[in-house]
């Protein structure tokens, strides 16, 4: 009897550990929640780069994560998916793409502090359970702007900003300096999209009618830090002879092949993806990151629609380059320190 009975107790401590072992494996998926930012997927830049993001750590691991996101239509709404996916309790790491969330996340990392989360975009939440990741616009938007200065005809260079704050103006600054650095007497234009946010983000309509202006006044060449918005100027390049946009965080090159010059890429995937991997391999800190040129965080387009102009010869300082050698002689000088690039515009 002791011998059955000790059987059982055998038996059910063996099915105790296997139910258990079953638990753990289960628990060992990491859940992950994005929440992007206004104007949802489908941008063609800053969101779809984010959404590139989560494909890669998806490929990568496969059954070891599990991913929700939602796209909001409004700055409100942040706050609201914000609180729904920390109150849930199963998140180990909620990616809040934008500098907009944050007035709403430094509240919901307040009121959750045990959550972990990811803000993209923006340096101000000083909270330990949220990581910063930042870019170094202004590195990537010198190489973008050194290859206008190189290509224009005119001599006169636009700009188009979705708003006129310090993230944007980044990207002016070093659109400015590269176009500097080629040419001192390149004349930039510089305008903001005339709309409040988020629509000054995917307003096409809008930025098509700046981007028609601007081109009436002999500017050749419009660089477009707008999102989806951006997609208005390479419409008013389509419609313009011997003028091109400049695309901004995703390669936009082939959103009108043979109107964009080149895009600065600001690789938004790299900051998501970096970020699932650090909860997996449990690296993740709230150690604050910034992503430039020598972290391989923005960079500039291959430039496969225009290749006639990449690979055209430029003479500079006395010396003739590929304008595309020059651009890699360029990027070498950011990256060892020999050119520092401001993040002030002129």
């Amino acid at each position: 009897m002791n011998k059955y009975r000790n059987l059982v107790l055998v038996c059910v401590l063996l099915a105790s550990i296997l139910a258990f072992s079953g638990c753990t494996e289960e628990a060992g998926v990491n859940k992950i929640g994005i929440i992007f930012a206004t104007g949802g997927l489908g941008d063609k830049s800053f969101n779809d780069a984010g959404y590139r993001g989560y494909e890669q750590a998806n490929e990568t691991y496969g059954d070891e994560i599990d991913v929700d996101y939602v796209e909001p239509d409004d700055i409100p709404e942040f706050a609201t998916y914000q609180n729904q996916m920390a109150t849930d309790g199963t998140y180990d790491l909620i990616i809040c793409i934008g500098f907009l969330q944050a007035t709403a996340l430094n509240e919901s990392a307040e009121d959750f502090p045990e959550q972990n989360w990811v803000i993209i975009d923006d340096d101000t939440i000083n909270r330990t359970n949220v990581k910063s990741i930042t870019f170094k616009e202004h590195e990537g938007s010198f190489l973008v702007g050194a290859m206008a200065a190189m290509t224009t005809q005119s001599g006169k260079l636009g700009f188009l900003g979705g708003m006129n704050i310090y993230l944007i103006n980044k990207f002016l600054a070093g659109y400015q300096q590269g176009a500097d650095y080629i040419d001192d007497s390149i004349n930039v234009t510089e305008t903001y999209m005339p709309v409040p946010p988020p629509a000054c983000w995917f307003d096409a309509p809008t930025a098509k009618n700046v981007g028609e202006n601007l081109y009436s006044q002999g500017i050749d060449i419009i660089y477009a830090a707008a999102g989806g918005a951006g997609q208005g100027i390479f419409q008013a390049a389509n419609e313009t002879t011997g003028v091109y946009g400049i695309g901004v965080d995703s390669d936009q090159d082939g959103d009108m092949p043979g109107k964009v010059l080149c895009s600065m890429l600001k690789l938004v995937e790299t900051a998501v993806f970096n970020s699932i991997r650090d909860v997996v391999e449990d690296t993740w800190t709230a150690d604050p990151v910034s992503l430039g040129l020598a972290e391989e965080g923005v960079g500039i387009s291959p430039m496969t629609y225009t290749d006639a102009i990449k690979t055209g010869n430029f003479e500079f300082g006395g010396v003739t380059k590929t304008r595309w050698e020059w651009i890699q002689d360029i990027k070498g000088k950011i990256v060892d320190g020999t050119i520092v690039v401001s993040d002030t515009p002129s």
